[in-house]
């Protein structure tokens, strides 16, 4: 197998890397991942509290759930791209999925934490004792 094919087959990991993301917000959002867990979106306002957490992870899960269509897709037309071109650097084309991976996270955040300030104002609020 020649260099330019292994670099563009290796996008395929980036498919599996987003597999993966989505797996852990899925997770996260059925409440088999806590926020103590480490895993998942680990912004301030999603690890408020449990109600955050949950609310972020499932506002967060159809932005991964497109984020992991949109980089197979890349993926499958880098690789043809990269196998009619067949030069040396067309391995590198690899690398394009995972930049779909890393630009869908901004969206997938920003979902999470919209959800998490909303169930955070909806959420009852603790009272203060006076002293």
């Amino acid at each position: 197998m020649s260099d330019e094919t292994t670099g563009l087959i290796a996008g395929l990991l980036a498919v599996v890397a987003a597999l993966i993301v989505y797996s852990m917000i899925r997770a996260a959002a059925r409440g088999q991942l806590t926020k103590e867990s480490g895993f998942g979106i680990v912004s301030s306002p999603v690890k408020k509290t449990d109600a955050t957490w949950a609310a972020g992870h499932e506002a967060a899960l159809p932005v991964a759930r497109k984020t992991i269509v949109a980089t197979a897709v890349v993926w499958v037309i880098v690789l043809v791209i990269g196998l009619i071109i067949g030069e040396d650097w067309a391995g590198y084309l690899g690398i394009v999925p995972y930049a779909v991976i890393i630009v869908g996270f901004v969206p997938m955040v920003q979902a999470a934490n919209a959800a998490a300030r909303e169930a955070a104002k909806k959420s009852p609020k603790k009272k203060r004792k006076k002293k």
